[in-house]
């Protein structure tokens, strides 16, 4: 009797595993960003004194560290523990401000790229600081603007469900790009406004986005260069949904 108890337990645990399985994770209690209303343009916004953004509440986001990709990563101990970021609606555009505490500015003026594709130069010019890594953030949001409890994977998405990325570098400036999975991540050749300025230990980066609605999910991440951050080795946050 003892021996088909316990096989009724184990029946039972499997039952309850397979449900949860198929149940679409549900969001956890205070991971939303409240999003404000700004009469003006998003552009007035994007190099904005401190005072302006004040008005719109800031939520602190925790950030986790990626673990070592490659066996030849140096070890690095985790530095940014948050990013605070907050959030409005201007003129049919959404615009988010993300800062945090960074000891070090990680950042360079490098030329621009010609406008050439890199196999029909004549003569190719290697990378300045080449042997360098900078400071750099990114918004992450699923490109079919799904606004249910389930979201795409944090490791970029997948061919189910892709996501934009809009990515911010203290050296080349800011890009779009796109990803269905980790290792898919491409450059879509495009920009987008933004804005990003360090002052006393800390940047402050601000990024103009498509309006996206409330229930969006969206995702932070931040390169510290000075940790050699690059690519998939960089601090990120968990899913928040947009109010």
């Amino acid at each position: 009797m003892r021996i088909r108890h316990f096989a009724i337990l184990i029946l039972i645990a499997l039952s309850s595993a397979c449900t949860l399985a198929q149940s679409p994770a549900k969001p956890v209690a205070g991971q939303s960003i409240a999003v404000g209303t700004f009469a003006g343009k998003a552009e007035d916004l994007l190099a904005a004194a401190p005072a302006k953004w004040n008005q719109f509440p800031a939520k602190r986001v925790g950030l986790n560290r990626t673990p070592p990709l490659f066996d030849t990563d140096e070890a690095s101990t985790p530095e940014l523990s948050l990013v605070e970021v907050r959030a409005t609606r201007a003129a049919g555009r959404l615009v988010l401000q993300l800062s945090w505490r960074d000891p070090t500015n990680d950042a360079a003026v490098l030329p621009k790229p010609p406008d050439t594709p890199p196999e029909t130069r004549f003569r190719k010019v290697p990378t300045e600081a080449d042997d360098r890594f900078f400071d750099a953030a990114a918004v992450m949001y699923p490109s079919k603007h799904q606004t249910g409890p389930a979201a795409p994977s944090l490791q970029m998405g997948d061919a189910a469900d892709p996501v934009e990325i809009y990515y911010w570098n203290s050296a080349r400036g800011a890009m779009l790009m796109q990803a269905q999975g980790r290792g898919t991540t491409r450059r879509t050749g495009q920009g987008f406004p933004a804005s990003g300025s360090y002052d006393r230990g800390q940047w402050t980066v601000t990024f103009e986005l498509p309006d996206l609605p409330a229930g969006t999910p969206v995702a932070f991440a931040v390169w510290n260069g000075s940790q050699k951050d690059r690519d998939g080795r960089k601090y990120f946050s968990v899913w928040q949904a947009l109010e």
